[in-house]
C-alpha cells in the first residue's frame, strides 16, 4: 500500500495542517552537526510534525532517520525510546533489524561473485547446488537460475522459518534437507513475479558456495567492509556483542508449521526481548541483518555513485533496473535485483522521475528505503515496532526536500477489468487442487471441488481489486489477491498470489 501510495495512486491530503494532539519535538540526534544543504527551518518542522504523528499510529516506540543527499548525509532524527518499555533514547548508532531489506546486499554479494566468475546470473540452482533437490519438484532445481531467485521469479512457495537456528552451518544444512524434502515448486521458474523469501536464501547459498566462506563473513568482508558499514551486523550474536541495539514490539511464534498454508501460529504479542529475538541461518539472506538508518542511507548512496572497487557499474545498473514487471498490464513497476523499481512518483502532486524503493518487516523491525536516482537523494527509516507505517514521514522528507523537478499530470495505473471471459478455465494449484474460474454473466465464479472435499473453505466469486488482472478471493479465511498473468502468447495461464499459484490447464 506504501508503494502505491507513493508511486501511482494520489493519496488524499498528506494532513499537515495544525494537530491540537501535537506536542514536543523529536530528538534529532546528529542534525546539528550535518550540513544544512537540504531542508530549512519549516521544512524540518513540517518533517518533524509528520514524524509524531507516524509515530503515534505505529507499534514502535522509537524511530531512526537518515538521508543522504548528493554526497553526504544531510540530516538525521532520531525519536522515542529503543525500547517500549523504558526512557532509553534512541541514538545514530543504535542497531535495528531491518527484515527484507537485507535482500538488496544478498543481490549484491551474489553479483559480486557473477563479476568474480564463480557464478552467473544463468548458473542454475542444480550446477552450483547438487544436493537441493526438491521432492516435490526434482526439476526445478534444473531449471531455476540466480537470475530468477534475485528478481523473485523463482517460483518457491514462501518458506521462511522463524525458529531459533544460528550456527552459520544450518543454511545449507537446511536447504539440503528439511527445504528439499518439504518445499514444492507452485510454478515453473522465470514465468512471472512472485515475491517469496527462499528465492533469496538459496541465492544466499549460491553465493556462499562460490565464495568458499560463509554467508555473514562474505557479507562483512566484501559488503559491509568495502562500503564502510561500520554499524551493520548479519548475525545476531554480533549485534549482542556490539549493544546499543533496539528492542522490538511485535509478535514471538510460540507455535507454528511453516509448511501447512491453512495452519494458524500461535504467538504472543508485546515486547520482543532481544534473548527471544529468532536468529536463523536459513532465513538470514531473506531478511535479519541489523544496521541503521545512516548506513543504510550510505548503502544506498551506492547505487547512485557506484564503486568499481565493489561492484561494476554493469552490474549494479542491473540490479535497479526492472527484470520483470510486479503487474503483467502496468509497466511502471517491476522488480530488479532486491530492489523494486518504479517510475513515477505522487506525493501526492505527481513527478515524472524513477524511485527504487524497498522494506522489510521482521516480527518486532520495520525498514523502509526510498532512493531518488535523479535528485541523488536517499532515505531510511527503521523503527522498532511490527507493520509501522511511516508514510506521512516518507512524503514530507521527499517533498520538502526541494529537489524535486516540475510536477506533471499522473497517468494513473490501469484500472479497466479484465475481459472475464479471458480468464474462464481450470487451474490447478499444487495445495487447492482444482480452480475452476466461471463467468455467469455478472460474476466470475470459482469452484474448487478438492478444496470442497478436503473441507477447506473458500469465497464463490472473484472481486475485481481495481487493477487490470488483480482480483480477490478468500481461501481458509483470509482473503488473497491474485493476479492473472499471461503467456507469451498473450492467452492468461496462471491466477498467482503470494501463497497460491494456478496454473492453467489446456
Amino acid at each position: 500500500m506504501l508503494l502505491l501510495l507513493l508511486a501511482c495512486i494520489e493519496p488524499t491530503g498528506t494532513g499537515f495542517a495544525a494537530d491540537p494532539a501535537d506536542s514536543g519535538t523529536p530528538d534529532t540526534g546528529d542534525t546539528a552537526e550535518l550540513p544544512a544543504t537540504l531542508y530549512d527551518d519549516d521544512a524540518i518542522a513540517v518533517i518533524e510534525k509528520a514524524v509524531r504523528s507516524d509515530l503515534r499510529g505505529s507499534n514502535a516506540s522509537g524511530v531512526q532517520i537518515a538521508v543522504w543527499y548528493d554526497g553526504q548525509l544531510v540530516y538525521t532524527l532520531e525519536s522515542g525510546t529503543r525500547h517500549p518499555d523504558t526512557d532509553e533514547t534512541i541514538a545514530a548508532d543504535t542497531l535495528f533489524q531491518i527484515g527484507s531489506d537485507t535482500k538488496k546486499m544478498t543481490a549484491l554479494a551474489a553479483l559480486q561473485q557473477v563479476e568474480a566468475g564463480t557464478l552467473a546470473l544463468d548458473s542454475t540452482v542444480a550446477s552450483v547446488l547438487p544436493k537441493v533437490v526438491l521432492a516435490a519438484s526434482p526439476d526445478w532445481a534444473k531449471a531455476a537460475t540466480l537470475h530468477d531467485l534475485l528478481s523473485h521469479q523463482g517460483g518457491l512457495f514462501d518458506y521462511t522459518p522463524w525458529n531459533d537456528d544460528p550456527a552459520d552451518s544450518q543454511l545449507r544444512a537446511v536447504a539440503e534437507g528439511l527445504f528439499a524434502e518439504n518445499e514444492w515448486a507452485m510454478n515453473e521458474p522465470g514465468a512471472f513475479w512472485n515475491y517469496s523469501n527462499p528465492n533469496f536464501s538459496i541465492a544466499g547459498l549460491m553465493t556462499e558456495a562460490a565464495a568458499g566462506s560463509m554467508w555473514p563473513d562474505v557479507l562483512h568482508d566484501d559488503v559491509f567492509v568495502p562500503l564502510g558499514l561500520s554499524n551493520t551486523f548479519a548475525r545476531k550474536s554480533e549485534v549482542e556483542d556490539r549493544g546499543n541495539y533496539a528492542t522490538g514490539w511485535g509478535y514471538t511464534l510460540v507455535d507454528a508449521d511453516p509448511w501447512n498454508v491453512f495452519d494458524s501460529p500461535r504467538y504472543t504479542e508485546g515486547t520482543v526481548e532481544m534473548d527471544v529475538v529468532m536468529d536463523n541461518a536459513f532465513t538470514r539472506p531473506a531478511g535479519m541483518v541489523w544496521s541503521t538508518a545512516s548506513d543504510m542511507a550510505r548503502f544506498h548512496a551506492f547505487f547512485i555513485d557506484g564503486d568499481s572497487a565493489v561492484l561494476s557499474h554493469a552490474l549494479r545498473t542491473e540490479m535497479t533496473t526492472m527484470q520483470t514487471r510486479l503487474y503483467p498490464a502496468w509497466d511502471a513497476q517491476g522488480y530488479g535485483y532486491g530492489w523494486t523499481v518504479v517510475e513515477g512518483v505522487s506525493l501526492p502532486d505527481y513527478y515524472d522521475i524513477p524511485m527504487w524503493v524497498h522494506g522489510g518487516n521482521t516480527l518486532s523491525f520495520t525498514s523502509a528505503s526510498y532512493v531518488l536516482p535523479e535528485q541523488r537523494l536517499s532515505v531510511s527509516i527503521l523503527s522498532n515496532g511490527y507493520g509501522d507505517d511511516f508514510t506521512r514521514t516518507v512524503v514530507a522528507l521527499l517533498a520538502e526536500s526541494g529537489v524535486l523537478p516540475e510536477s506533471t499530470r499522473n497517468p494513473g495505473a490501469p484500472t479497466a477489468e479484465t475481459d472475464a471471459e479471458r480468464l474462464e478455465g481450470t487451474y490447478l494449484e499444487p495445495i487447492l487442487g482444482r480452480i475452476v474460474v466461471g463467468w455467469d454473466g455478472s460474476d466470475l465464479t470459482v469452484e474448487m471441488p478438492d478444496a470442497d472435499e478436503a473441507g477447506v473453505s473458500h469465497g464463490a466469486s472473484l472481486a475485481f481489486a481495481g487493477l487490470t488482472d488483480v482480483y480477490t478471493l478468500t481461501v481458509a479465511g483470509s482473503s488473497q489477491a491474485f493476479v492473472f498473468t499471461p503467456a507469451e502468447s498473450g492467452e492468461y495461464r496462471w491466477m498467482a498470489s503470494r501463497g497460491f499459484v494456478g496454473t492453467r490447464t489446456p
